[in-house]
């Protein structure tokens, strides 16, 4: 299957997927994420807001924040389709940006990451090797590439495929938890 017939179809499997059954995988993977050796020793955290069904792993960045790291949420540029993270301390301060997705203010400070620094990647589906298929953007195949820190790509359990196609220009993440 090419990839536009697989991202169709894994959104309209996200989209079917029955709240509860949403709740439970959400708040498990919040779990397992705040009790990985790489989120209790890095020193910053990269994530996402979740759109459109992707977790919700607000309540483990909250998390980070309450445990004195810093956290960092991109903003994107669609021009470059391009991405830089910015220091958050509240989400409350988040507006809507580009493709409509919470981003930090503009008045928010330069997040530049380092080797204690989690990213939590965000995708449509991911395979055991980390290959993530995400939304055809690109935007973290252009970011991971100068990354020095760790790469963690979070889905829910029904979307750890066995094997996602696989472009030169696609990024593994270095793990993937469900």
């Amino acid at each position: 299957m090419q990839k536009k017939e697989l991202r169709k179809a894994l959104l309209a499997r996200r989209r079917a997927m029955p709240p509860e059954k949403k709740r439970a995988q959400d708040a498990a993977l919040c779990g397992r994420i705040a009790a990985h050796p790489w989120f209790l020793q890095a020193d910053c955290v990269q994530g996402f807001v979740p759109i459109g069904g992707e977790p919700d792993i607000l309540p483990v960045l909250r998390l980070a924040l309450q445990m004195g790291k810093t956290l960092g949420l991109p903003r994107c540029k669609p021009a470059e389709s391009a991405m830089t993270f910015y220091f958050v301390d509240s989400f409350d301060a988040l507006r809507p940006g580009a493709h409509n997705i919470p981003e930090p203010p503009r008045d928010a400070l330069l997040c530049t990451p380092g080797p204690q620094t989690l990213c939590l990647v965000p995708g449509l589906a991911f395979d055991p090797t980390g290959v993530r298929l995400g939304y055809g953007k690109g935007y973290y195949d252009r970011f991971l590439p100068g990354f020095p820190g760790r790469t963690m790509g979070v889905c829910h359990a029904d979307f750890l495929l066995q094997a996602l196609p696989k472009d030169a220009n696609d990024m593994p993440v270095q793990m993937v938890l469900t």
